[in-house]
């Protein structure tokens, strides 16, 4: 079975791995340390245990490790090699759990995996090869019986081994935990903290940042921050309590609001000991057996580790197969939710019910209407904000909830390009299938334009176009999600669009030739969505007012008009596109 190997990526120096981190420090923008000189060393087959008080820079610490958010100085090195230089080649060795699930919940455990491993496994793996793959991490979390349970019918602990049995796909040799027993009971956390020790116990190190003290003797080392990520001990978990002088941890953390302990361990023998070179982790001996040989391994150069030939990173999956299996996963995910479908399904046939409620019976017909041009402009106005409406709410939290994901799966070579389209296509499809049925039932039974321009039927011209303003919105609610920070954030993103594309159409009252407004208007997509329609039920003729030159009843003005709407969903795009690119770049301490 073709798998990441260590060897693939790296140079393995003489000794056994180590994983090093020296003189650690993140400085923000103003000034302010956020790390301070921070320095661990282990071997690999380690559990660490990371515990400090809030604002301790614990989260900041496993984005500096993990190479995510590097250090602002200092050097994190495994096996000799240094991560930020290297971290295209490397970050296939790294695994992360974040504090949020990484996961589609819609989705069963074995679905999400098989997804996850054709995304991250290298392409020359075969099928079987790849379901074979997510068997044995699924074993080796304790999961195999719950494989095709939805996640989320999963208690708390069994998500996270989930989150772990994504990250172990690559056979990574770090695994970093971000708070995984948050929200656990008692067992459940002792129970997780055990299976982490069985992973480290798998030749990798694990280090796990921590608010729970409860199963820190599952640990082979603990490292202690204080305010300001500063170290206050690092080393044996059974050493801790001794060094601060107390009893129980309550009175250790309790302890750190003296900073003198930081000193303290600075000139304690615990550095040396366990960071100026690495210690053997014990292991248990049996009674009457002699202890095995400890294993002796030099410590890492405190400066910059020497320049080594450069490695080429391991084979990557092409964009387009990302691309061809990210729509199968969008598409999953949307068919596992019955209530997502059934608002799919149930919003066109709403919102067309309320459209059968207005007044006259002239549909979209002129010369039905008789002089009351207003019969047509507003079913034209509702068709057009209908479709307005549908594409923003199907698309607003879409990109924004689904960030922690994308963040963990960017990180180990997704394609933003593949991602974004992706979404597009799925999104884009459903939008344009609820857009047509809407206006096919919004028009039941009512006359449609009295003429064609160009696809010979005047009703399939107004349905296209309708389409084509709920796919154009579709993307720029996408450019939306990606630029929030939160899903609570949306729903005033939604009014002001929906609002803003029904006072802007152009139905409500003219647009043409007021300075200003009538530019503002091109920014919208409802603005020549609504003019393509007007051209089509020929809202330029009498007894229709010359109002717009963009409601020139023309095949022209007609394909124009939707030719801009291609503009604006292509600049929706990049804006998409850029703002999904500060989401997951920007740093909080920069």
């Amino acid at each position: 079975m073709v798998m990441w190997n260590e060897e693939d990526v790296v140079t393995p120096p003489s000794g056994p791995p180590v994983f090093s981190a020296r003189n650690l420090k993140v400085t923000t923008k103003a000034g302010v340390q956020l790390l301070d000189d921070v320095s661990i060393t282990v071997p690999s087959g380690t559990l660490v245990g990371v515990i400090g008080p809030s604002g301790a820079g614990k989260s900041i610490l496993l984005g500096a490790l993990t190479g995510l958010r590097p250090a602002t100085s200092g050097h994190v090195t495994w096996n000799g090699r240094d991560l930020y230089a290297e971290y295209a080649q490397l970050r296939y060795l790294v695994g992360l759990v974040p504090q949020e699930d990484i996961l589609h919940r819609q989705l069963t455990v074995r679905r999400a995996l098989q997804f996850a491993a054709r995304l991250r496994l290298p392409p020359g793996m075969s099928s079987t090869e790849r379901n074979q793959r997510v068997d044995q991490v699924l074993a080796e979390v304790d999961l195999a019986d719950q494989a095709d349970q939805r996640i989320d019918s999963l208690s708390g602990g069994q998500r996270k081994r989930t989150s772990i049995a994504l990250e172990l796909l690559t056979a990574p040799r770090l695994l970093f935990l971000d708070e995984p027993t948050s929200g656990l009971d008692p067992g459940l956390d002792k129970q997780l903290m055990g299976s982490l020790r069985s992973l480290a116990d798998s030749d990798r190190v694990v280090l796990v940042v921590t608010h729970s003290v409860l199963a820190l003797d599952e640990c082979d080392r603990v490292l202690v921050l204080a305010r300001g990520g500063r170290v206050a001990f690092f080393g044996p978990p059974s050493d801790v309590l001794p060094f601060f002088g107390v009893d129980d941890y309550p009175a250790a953390f309790a302890a750190l609001e003296d900073e003198t302990w930081v000193d303290r361990y600075a000139h304690s023998p615990a550095p040396s000991a366990y960071v100026g070179r690495t210690a053997a982790v014990p292991v248990p001996v049996p009674a009457g057996e002699a202890p095995p040989p400890q294993r002796d391994v030099p410590p890492p150069q405190r400066t910059a580790p020497p320049p080594q030939p450069p490695v080429p990173p391991p084979q990557r999956t092409a964009p387009a197969r990302q691309l061809w299996t990210l729509i199968h996963r969008n598409a999953a995910v949307v068919a596992a939710d019955r209530l997502f479908v059934l608002l799919l399904i149930g919003m066109p046939i709403a919102l067309a019910l309320m459209a059968q409620a207005f007044p006259g019976r002239a549909g979209l017909s002129l010369s039905e209407a008789q002089g009351d041009v207003n019969q047509v402009q507003q079913r034209l106005v509702v068709l057009v904000v209908g479709a307005a409406l549908m594409g923003t709410a199907l698309s607003v939290r879409e990109l924004v909830g689904e960030r922690p994901i994308y963040r963990r799966e960017r990180a180990v070579g997704l394609s933003p390009a593949a991602y974004l389209l992706s979404k597009v296509v799925v999104l884009g499809v459903l939008v344009a299938c609820q857009c047509v049925v809407f206006t096919v039932l919004a028009l039941l039974g009512l006359p449609g334009p009295d003429d064609a321009l160009l696809l010979g039927g005047g009703l399939l011209e107004v349905a296209v176009a309708i389409a084509a303003v709920g796919v154009t919105i579709t993307v720029a609610a996408l450019a939306i999600s990606a630029a929030v920070t939160s899903t609570e954030q949306t729903m005033p993103a939604l009014v002001a669009m929906v609002m803003s594309q029904l006072i802007l159409c152009g139905g409500l009252f003219p647009l043409a030739g007021r300075d200003g407004l009538e530019q503002v208007s091109w920014l919208l997509p409802a603005r020549f969505g609504y003019a393509a329609t007007a051209a089509t039920a020929g809202l330029q003729q009498p007894p229709a007012p010359a109002v717009d030159p963009l409601f020139e009843p023309t095949a022209g003005q007609w394909l124009m008009d939707l030719g801009l709407l291609g503009v604006q969903a292509m600049a929706f795009l990049a804006l998409a596109a850029w703002t999904l690119h500060l989401s997951v770049t920007r740093s909080p301490w920069r």
